[in-house]
Formats: structure tokens, sequence, C-alpha cells
């Protein structure tokens, strides 16, 4: 926005992400607790394994966001509660783009559900050719992208909490032109900004939503083919008068059993993956939608809507309370 925030505005925006962190650190602990207290058999499955990279990402990052500005260096101007130093800045920073796994892990879970869902693989077949590409290509993306920004700087007060951004402020602006001071610290934050994070999360957005769509369409096909099954099931089935006839002669036509038994199974099965999946992708898409909003209108108009910046510091730390209630509702069974 053109004109500083108000006082108000400033402890509205500070206030927040200590609620929705503190909540969202409630809710992973609880996820991590579950799975981990009775790890010999949940860790087993895929599902688990994802499921706990995520709740440990969302911990971190409840925690380093639900800080708010406290770690911002004291005597920044505008942003209220800013007690840190340099050094607490940029550990925030650094944990808040670790943060990048979070999507690259729900990424892993779509791709998850997409291979039970669609293609109906087992655990085993899914751990054995997919997973055991998951979890080092997203630990390297995400490790990597926030350590690089440690030596180059990048990690200064980004107004909400630290993270990539110029210092001091007004020394760059969102197009990378030049301001009236030079800057000291995050040369090119604009560019690294696309580079580590923007790029990354938009790109993971879309292949989720295409991942969507294919289950969407798989579990519309699921849906036909067993309603196709029970009427033709029905359609064989003699009728009562064909049974109570035949049933004064030594054969007696058996009525053909209803659909089978394996194909409900798979039908039902099919139907909890999809709706889990749903619940899943739809937190994925709550907690990210708003800092993706906001974050892009600053970088085109250079400007900021205050109600944006309230949205973003609700939803962005709750990703792990969200998943909690999703994860609380049931579990696939087998």
């Amino acid at each position: 926005m053109t004109q500083p925030l108000t006082e108000l505005q400033q402890k509205t925006l500070s206030i927040i992400p200590h609620i929705t962190g503190t909540m969202s650190i409630l809710g992973a602990t609880s996820i991590m607790y579950d799975i981990l207290s009775d790890w010999k058999e949940k860790l087993n499955s895929p599902y688990y394994r994802i499921l706990l990279v995520i709740s440990c990402v969302d911990l971190s990052s409840s925690f380093w966001l639900g800080l708010s500005t406290w770690p911002v260096p004291r005597g920044t101007a505008n942003v209220y509660g800013a007690v840190g130093t340099t050094a607490s800045c940029s550990a925030q920073g650094f944990f808040s783009q670790l943060n990048l796994l979070g999507p690259l892990y729900n990424l892993n879970l779509a791709l998850y559900y997409l291979l039970l869902g669609k293609y109906h693989l087992t655990d085993e077949e899914i751990s054995e050719r997919y997973e055991r590409y998951m979890h080092p290509i997203s630990l390297t993306i995400g490790i990597v992208f926030a350590i690089a920004g440690l030596p180059l700087t990048l990690y200064n007060n980004a107004n909400l909490w630290c993270w990539i951004a110029p210092y001091p402020a007004g020394c760059e602006d969102n197009n990378g032109q030049h301001g009236d001071v030079p800057c000291e610290r995050g040369h090119d934050a604009w560019l690294y900004r696309w580079l580590f994070f923007y790029c990354p999360l938009w790109i993971i957005i879309v292949t989720v939503t295409v991942i969507l769509i294919m289950l969407i369409r798989s579990a519309v096909s699921d849906e036909r083919r067993f309603i196709a099954l029970q009427k033709e099931t029905r359609s064989k089935r003699p009728s009562t008068r064909l049974i109570e006839t035949a049933s004064s002669t030594d054969d007696i036509p058996v009525p053909p059993a209803p659909v089978d038994m394996n194909e409900t199974h798979r039908y039902e099965r099919s139907r909890q993956t999809f709706r889990q999946a749903m619940f899943y992708l739809g937190v994925f898409y709550l907690t990210w939608v708003f800092q993706t909003v906001n974050r892009l209108y600053q970088l085109i108009t250079g400007d900021s809507v205050f109600i944006l910046l309230v949205l973003h510091t609700i939803f962005a730390p709750l990703h792990g309370f969200f998943n909690f209630i999703v994860y609380r509702h049931g579990q696939i069974t087998v």
C-alpha cells in the first residue's frame, strides 16, 4: 500500500501468526505423535512416511512463522514487535524458505494418491518404484535452495516476517530497480524469490491441479464402471416367480452372486482414497492461495492490500492444523 500501515494494522499482522502458528504446532505434533507411537506398523506405508515428513515441515514452519515479527532486527521501521537481530532474522528467513518442502511433499502425497487411486498400485509397488526417488529429490531441492540464501545474505525483513528481501527497505523494488539507497544485503532479492520459491511453487500448484483432475476423472470412471456392474448383475438375476416354479423340480437355478466382492472392495477403496485426497489437496490450496495471491499482487503492483496481508498471516502457518483435522477424519482401510 502507498501509505505505511497504521500502528493498529501492524499489531494485527504481528499478533495473528502467534495464534495460528500455535494451532498448527499442536496439529502437526499430534499427527507426529500418532504415527510415531505405532511406528512399527504405520511407517511400513508410504502414506505415513510422507505424512510424517509433511508434519515435521509443518512443525518447523509453524514455529518460525509463529514467531511473526519477533526475529526482525530491533528498531526496524513500521514493524511492530521487532526485537531480534540480523542473525535471528537470517534464521527465520532460512526456515521460512525451507517451508518449500511443504509444497514439495504435498506433491509427493498427491502422486501417492494418484498411483493408489487411479493406477491401483499397492503400497509395496509405490515404495519400490516411486517413493525411493520422492524423498531425495524433494529434500535436495528444498534444502539446497534454503542454504543458498545464507551466503547470498537474502534473508531480511519482509514485513510480515523475515524471508528473501533486500536490505535496507527501499533499496530495490519488486522489479529489481534500484532505490534511493544502495542495498547492503539481499541484492537481486526479486530474482531469487522467483528462482527459489515462486517458480517451484507454481509449478507444483499446476502439477497438483493436473493430478487432481486425473483423480476426479478416475473416480467418475470407477463410479460408472461399478454402476454398470450392478445393473448387469441385476439383469442376470432370475425373477422370484422363476425360482418358485423351479423349486418343485430337482433342477433349481441358483441366482447369480451379487457384484464380486473384490470389485466392491476396490470401488469402496477408490472412493475413500479419492475423498481423502480431496481433503488433503484442499488444505494445500487453502493454505497457499492467499499468500500466493498476496505475493503476486505485490510483485505486479509494488503495493500491498491490508486484507490480503491479514489472510496471508492467518493461513500461511495453519497447514499443520488443517492437516490434523483431515488426518483425524479417517484413514484409508486396506
